[in-house]
């Protein structure tokens, strides 16, 4: 398929793998390649492709055909856009996690979108549209977009009495990106033009790669790119002179009343530390060590990050603190964000949270308490949401080995009775446990006074 570049105001950034043709018109046009079949004739093919089944002896001037009563299958022939039977057709809502809504209502998965109509996702919300061509828009969390145009164009001449199918013919599709994020995964088939992405800096286009775009309506208006697959161009055609060409692993920051792109290496991505050990205090927290740079961390309920929960901004060498989750497996990624506010490539990892029901405070004896052998009462918060309670006192702080274990006294304050330590004096790590489906701990340690009696083991 060959097209002919569509002149844009801002920014045009398109696929490098994208084959466009010029038409001998005076003024460029987009034009689209049909090859010839069997017994095709040009007043057929208006017929049964154009808009106006008279305008057939265009085409034959746009291709400069000595003989328009003679075409020969194989024969490629191109046709203006304009001239071809199009039609609008839905976009679909495939995944809506969160606050997802369309014009205003709100949009559960599987509803159609139609072109014109606005996208917009709450804080800690997604959205993924698919598109008629099987490219897919992931709407991130705290954006808003409209589905600009998703037209099919007719190619194909049809002989039989069914009607050609909603998949078959060639895709024009655009979305406008008002505020926020959206990262793009185009298929990688033949479009009618190549996919694009409009802010109110730029339009950026894209054909069978995968990018995000970005835009900040705050100050003077930003938009910015990030290549992760394939190959774009980036050129300011208000400039009228070449722009840059972004290969994968390279981003372009676009201000508004750029003359040129600003383009840099996206930043590696940063080393997430080990998450194995569940998590069993209702806020996750964590230390990305040695950043300088600062991160986006975002948290899912899948590891596609097609439902995504949380989307944070960590300060450089800051502490990850993620609340308000609920206990299970979920996947975290992160990514550098440098000096122009370009976002690297991701760290992806996952992690379990343990945490319920939450672990009872201590209430006596206070961390590191001094008490005399014989009989210790520990005692705690109770805890309305957990079951019933129980004491357990380990041979070694690492509670490793277990000495004894005893059922608490329920009520506002729950209680256990140590009557006899492990031996005499030392340090005895104390754990409160709630015996419910979930388990939570209280950690704490007694310490037993010096007597005279020689220490003696139970």
């Amino acid at each position: 398929m060959r097209l002919l570049p569509i002149s844009c105001a801002g920014l045009l950034l398109a696929a490098a793998s994208a084959t466009l043709a010029q038409a001998p018109a005076a003024a460029a046009e987009a034009t689209l390649e049909y090859t010839v079949e069997q017994r095709d004739t040009l007043i057929w093919l208006g017929k049964n492709l154009l808009v106006d089944p008279s305008a057939w002896p265009e085409v034959a001037r746009t291709n400069r055909l000595p003989n328009p009563n003679h075409i020969v299958p194989g024969q490629r022939l191109r046709i203006p856009a304009r001239l071809l039977r199009s039609v609008d057709v839905p976009a679909t809502l495939v995944a809506a996690s969160g606050d997802v809504r369309v014009d205003g209502k709100a949009a559960p998965a599987g509803a159609t979108v139609n072109p014109g109509q606005t996208i917009t996702t709450a804080e800690a919300s997604t959205a993924i549209l698919q598109l008629g061509d099987g490219s897919r828009v992931k709407v991130m969390p705290g954006t808003e977009t409209v589905l600009g145009q998703n037209r099919r164009y007719q190619l194909k001449a049809n002989r039989s009495a069914e009607p050609v199918g909603e998949s078959e013919g060639l895709f024009a599709s655009t979305m406008r990106l008002v505020r926020g994020s959206v990262d793009m995964a185009a298929t990688k088939v033949p479009r009618a033009k190549p996919l694009e992405v409009t802010t109110p800096t730029a339009v950026i286009g894209v054909r069978g790669t995968e990018y995000r775009v970005h835009h900040d309506s705050q100050g003077v208006g930003t938009s910015r790119t990030e290549v992760l697959e394939g190959k774009v161009q980036a050129d300011i055609t208000a400039t009228g002179k070449p722009g840059a060409a972004l290969n994968e692993g390279f981003g372009a920051v676009m201000p508004t009343g750029a003359k040129e792109p600003a383009v840099a290496a996206l930043a590696d991505a940063p080393k997430l530390p080990a998450l194995n050990a569940p998590f069993e205090r209702p806020m996750v927290r964590f230390t990305v060590q040695g950043e300088s740079l600062s991160l986006r961390l975002q948290v899912a309920e899948d590891p596609q990050f097609e439902r995504i929960v949380r989307d944070q901004r960590i300060a450089p060498g800051g502490d990850v603190r993620i609340a308000g989750l609920e206990d299970g497996t979920w996947y975290v990624r992160a990514r550098r964000i440098d000096a122009n506010g370009l976002e690297g490539r991701d760290a992806k990892s996952k992690f379990v949270l343990h945490a319920r029901p939450e672990p009872p405070a201590a209430m006596a004896p206070e961390q590191n308490a001094k008490r005399p052998v014989g009989e210790v009462q520990l005692v705690w918060a109770e805890n309305t949401e957990a079951g019933p309670t129980a004491c357990r006192w380990p041979k070694m702080r690492a509670f490793r080995r277990w000495s004894r274990m005893s059922k608490a006294s329920s009520g506002p304050t729950p209680s256990s009775s140590l009557k006899r330590p492990a031996s005499t004096i030392g340090a005895w790590p104390a754990c409160a446990r709630m015996v419910t489906a979930a388990l939570g701990e209280m950690h704490g340690s007694l310490r037993s006074s010096p007597c005279p009696p020689a220490p003696r083991a139970v």
